[in-house]
């Protein structure tokens, strides 16, 4: 019933508020086996189907689409999901959309994990559509058909796991091509299942790639020409036909001297199978590893070869005398470990670097030797971003001071956090307590946004002034839902951090006073080293988001 002024006139009930904007991130995926089959549960149906329930909803904004193809559910180290959380942490994302839950992972306990533990603490509300579960909408009961159905997915990935390794054994026994893929030069018989034919398209390139490498022409030559031919390499094909995308194999479009080195070798090109090069089971929890050649399954006349025995000979014997000239018939050199390793990265593509040695002597007999890292994919970057080689002792001379500095700053901040714990009982003391003056103050003002409008019907409040005031408390309380959810995530490790033993700090502060720069150094505390040309180096933190909180607790004695 309508309340009545003192006025006597009816005064209408406060309007409902308004629903809240989530922004989603709609999220797609599709393993290797299923990748590019008839029938089979493709990522533009997957993209779709999501998005169309995203746009139904009004009070749900398509932020932006996140797509791993190629990748399994059996764990999430996949690119876009860690694009995805990179933006949820950001706070760009509070919403994530899937059509079911295997498309999200079929790992029990991770999937799990983040369902029931990461994304209500991080607020992310999650939708999975064929499943017609919605976090904000869910109760106890679809809380535990979620977890039913996520163990069935884990489950089933195992038991899939099991299933292949079998059949695809047994077909290698057949002498059966069990790739994915048809290499470079052949193609799939679409009449003999197993059966490779050569590919009209391409094989005339590999009989060309042969006779060049026959002929004496260099593995980067052959390259060149190619390029200059404008034939797709093979991970540009499987780009463009399958849209299959991974990692750093992927990222070229130009052909490389590891491709050729590969391809001259492979004994597939004279008709012959090697196959079980690699070894993974997820039912035996065994992680991917590779196997020794004598341990291969090889099929010896399995289909019809593309280049003749002696062409493959010859090419082979070409790549053999050059191994001889330069591990044989040079003097043998013992050069140091690759410091750097793993660690430089292109800032132009993002590909990892590759370390050379460089030894010249000038007309005048001095002798000059260093060594450099240079981009594989130099050639594909555009005209005005050339990458060009960078010394070891640039990179060196760039990322040590840098080291150094962060070490003493992990040192400096150790101290403090050390003479803090002393002095405080519990560290989340500060944070919890600051987290109750916000809640407590966003609640009052929510109250008054509830009478704000009482007022204004009473005649209290002029409508200019009703506007007003209710924006201005609109953006406090946006202010102070910001600051908690900041709290929030503080309060998850802020206890860790405050610990002067807390791992990241650990890892820091086991060097001091550094005379030279380590490995163990690096591999503590460096993700990556961007490197753009000599002058522009710059370094990627391990446990940079734990640091900057490690730092803003120092300086708001909030731990």
């Amino acid at each position: 019933m309508a309340r009545t002024s003192r006025k006597g006139g009816a005064i209408q009930a406060p309007a409902v508020p308004e629903e809240r904007v989530w922004n989603v991130a709609v999220y797609a995926r599709l393993s290797v086996e299923d990748s590019g089959r008839k029938g089979a549960d493709s990522i533009e149906t997957q993209v779709e189907l999501v998005t169309g329930c995203v746009r139904e909803r009004p009070h749900l904004e398509l932020y932006d689409t996140y797509i791993d193809n190629g990748f399994s559910g059996a764990d999430f180290d996949r690119p876009s999901w860690n694009r995805l959380m990179d933006d949820i942490r950001a706070g760009r994302v509070d919403c994530v959309a899937v059509k079911d839950l295997s498309r999200f992972g079929r790992n029990y306990i991770e999937t799990c994990e983040f369902l029931e533990r990461i994304f209500p603490f991080m607020g992310v509300r999650f939708l999975s559509v064929n499943d017609g579960y919605d976090s904000e909408h869910s109760g106890s009961t679809d809380s535990l058909i979620v977890s039913l159905k996520n163990l069935i997915h884990d489950k089933y990935a195992k038991d899939i796991s099991r299933k292949i390794s079998s059949s695809l054994q047994a077909r290698r026994e057949r002498g059966e091509f069990t790739g994915s893929f048809a290499p470079f030069g052949y193609k799939k018989s679409s009449s003999e299942k197993g059966k490779l034919v050569p590919d009209e398209e391409t094989a005339p390139i590999v009989r060309q790639i042969f006779a060049w490498r026959a002929d004496g022409v260099g593995q980067a030559a052959i390259c060149k020409r190619l390029d200059e031919m404008g034939v797709l390499p093979p991970a540009g094909r499987l780009r463009e036909i399958y849209n299959v995308y991974g990692g750093e194999y992927y990222k070229a479009s130009i052909w490389q001297p590891r491709a050729i080195k590969k391809m001259v070798a492979s004994r597939i090109y004279i008709g012959h199978l090697e196959q079980g090069k690699t070894r993974q089971a997820l039912y035996a929890h065994k992680p991917l590893e590779f196997v020794a050649p004598s341990e291969w399954h090889v099929t010896e006349n399995a289909h019809e070869p593309i280049v003749s025995l002696e062409l493959w000979e010859a090419a082979n014997e070409v790549g053999a005398a050059r191994r001889k000239e330069f591990f044989e018939d040079r003097p043998r050199r013992e050069l140091p470990d690759n410091l750097f390793r793993g660690f430089p990265i292109c800032g132009v593509c993002g590909a990892k670097l590759v370390r050379r040695y460089c030894h010249k002597v000038n007309k005048s007999g001095k002798e000059y030797k260093y060594f450099h890292y240079y981009c594989s994919l130099k050639r594909q970057h555009p005209e005005d971003k050339q990458f060009p080689m960078v010394r070891f002792e640039a990179i060196y001379d760039a990322v040590f001071p840098l080291v150094k500095q962060r070490l003493g700053l992990a040192a400096d901040l150790g101290d403090v956090i050390e003479k803090r714990a002393k002095r405080q009982a519990n560290p989340r003391d500060a944070v919890d307590a600051e987290i109750s003056r916000a809640a407590r103050e966003l609640e009052t003002i929510n109250d008054r946004l509830a009478g704000l409008y009482e007022n204004y019907a009473d005649k209290t409040l002029t409508e200019q002034e009703y506007v007003r005031i209710k924006a201005e408390y609109g953006r406090k309380a946006e202010s102070l839902k910001q600051r908690l959810d900041e709290l929030s995530r503080r309060a998850a490790v802020v206890e860790d951090v405050s610990a002067s033993d807390n791992r990241w700090l650990k890892a820091a502060r086991s060097f001091q006073n550094p005379e030279e720069l380590t490995r163990e150094m690096l591999e503590a505390i460096v993700e990556h080293i961007v490197v753009t040309g000599p002058e522009s180096i710059d370094v990627t933190w391990n446990f940079r988001d734990e640091f900057a909180l490690l730092e803003s607790c120092v300086r708001e004695e909030a731990c």
